[in-house]
């Protein structure tokens, strides 16, 4: 795999809307000599023995890093002399998502070196329009992964961001009985008569959530509500 001994730094991303892709690409970009893969159902789980570096890109779920994401780094094999950074793409609360992160890479013997979350377009499409308007919030969140990324460039170091004690306290009244009810997250997803049979929306879903049944979609109740196939709706 002369792919893999070449490698340098690798950067794992995942993402429904595209935030956490874009600033993972920016990041890429900065770096250079950086190796994008998604952390998408199933994993691939690519050599990465020689990579001085190693990124993981995701946006904030629940006031955690998604399910996906915690359960593609238990697989994943690590070095304890690795450069390892975490970046969050959120709008409010980045909650306990890098001390979920750290904890699993601590657990496998490696630690977190950098962690930082950065505001992005909150893009619930399915729920509410996106927020801030996109040409306010653009430059901010780009200017911001610049500068992420100029430090991780550096091999700086900064601590994990924890879990405030406001979160702590609203995370069992407000995240909690949203947990419970996360295997009903699909159970109100549909296609009509507009449906092409195109399968884009089984494709692009991170999490292998989707099946064709008949040419059309069935969603299987493992979502992480990262709204992949509602962006592949367009209208009519």
């Amino acid at each position: 795999m002369g792919d893999s001994q070449a490698m340098k730094k690798v950067i794992y991303y995942f993402s429904g809307t595209g935030n956490s892709l874009h600033a993972a690409r920016l990041i890429a970009d900065q770096l250079g000599d950086s190796k994008l893969i998604s952390m998408r159902r199933p994993f691939c789980m690519e050599r990465i023995e020689d990579a001085e570096m190693v990124g993981f890109v995701f946006p904030v779920y629940e006031f955690d890093a998604p399910q996906t994401v915690q359960d593609f780094i238990r697989e994943l094999p690590v070095k304890s002399e690795t450069y390892y950074f975490a970046i969050a793409t959120y709008i409010a609360v980045h909650g306990k998502c890098f001390e979920s992160i750290e904890a699993i890479l601590k657990k496998k013997g490696a630690c977190l070196s950098y962690a930082r979350a950065v505001r992005y377009v909150a893009s619930q499409c399915l729920v509410y329009p996106p927020f801030p308007p996109e040409k306010i919030m653009g430059p901010i969140s780009e200017r911001a992964i610049k500068f992420v990324a100029k430090e991780i460039s550096l091999r700086k170091t900064k601590s994990c961001p924890h879990m405030s004690l406001l979160t702590k306290k609203l995370y069992p009244i407000v995240i909690s009985p949203y947990m419970r009810l996360k295997p009903e997250y699909d159970t109100g997803f549909y296609v009509n008569e507009d449906c092409i049979h195109c399968g884009t929306c089984k494709r692009v879903c991170p999490c292998a959530n989707i099946k064709l049944e008949g040419g059309k979609p069935a969603w299987l109740h493992h979502c992480e509500s990262c709204n992949a196939c509602g962006m592949t709706s367009a209208p009519s």
